[in-house]
């Protein structure tokens, strides 16, 4: 019985120690815990400016930290956009047309012999490698059939004057039919022959198949 007394007593003494040892580590926990909030509140209360939070206030900042020990200040970088870009070389340029070569159409006389074939004749446009020349197309039973130049076969063909034309096409020119057509001129042809206008659509033609 007086061991346990004696170790009951023991006990109570350290654990009375070590309750005074903590008290002043709890008193200083709780001073600070207790500092903290009041230094924030006392920030909260000074005067804000949104200016203190910027990108650009704080790289001048920095900047101007960083600059301090430099002896020559160091200007702003120039990249040149302040000046307007150069403008480009250019030269004149003037477009030119060039005439295409055409054959002078040379009026001649009739023929006195050979195959020969009268009736109606028309104008048409072109035929592809032919533009601008005086040509002829002839039904197929003529021998009308399409020639690139240059021609292996002319014909003279005769109206107000006579000129000797390339067979340059063929043409359907109702052959066979109360329409039939004799020839198709392009109109440097029609013009070389003719003193009517295009827009008459129709002449009366003398065809000398021999050349």
């Amino acid at each position: 019985m007086p061991d346990l007394l004696a170790r009951v007593a023991v006990r109570t003494i350290v654990f009375a120690l070590a309750i005074g040892l903590m008290a002043p580590l709890s008193a200083r926990s709780a001073t600070s815990a207790s500092a903290e909030p009041l230094r924030l509140l006392a920030v909260a209360d000074q005067p804000f400016r949104l200016a203190d939070r910027s990108a650009v206030e704080g790289r001048n900042r920095s900047a101007s930290l960083s600059l301090s020990a430099v002896s020559q200040p160091i200007g702003a970088e120039d990249m040149g956009l302040s000046a307007a870009p150069a403008t480009p070389p250019s030269a004149p340029m003037q477009a030119t047309l060039y005439p295409v070569p055409t054959k002078p159409v040379v009026t001649v006389a009739a023929p006195v012999s050979g195959d020969t074939i009268s009736g109606s004749a028309t104008w048409y446009c072109c035929s592809a490698g032919w533009r601008g020349q005086a040509v002829v197309a002839l039904p197929g039973a003529l021998g009308g059939q399409y020639d690139a130049p240059p021609a292996a076969r002319f014909v003279t063909v005769c109206a107000d004057r006579c000129a000797v034309l390339p067979v340059a096409d063929y043409c359907d020119c109702y052959w066979g039919t109360a329409n039939q057509k004799v020839a198709d001129l392009s109109p440097e042809a029609w013009a070389a022959i003719s003193d009517s206008p295009t827009s008459s659509g129709v002449i009366t033609v003398t065809v000398h198949l021999a050349g």
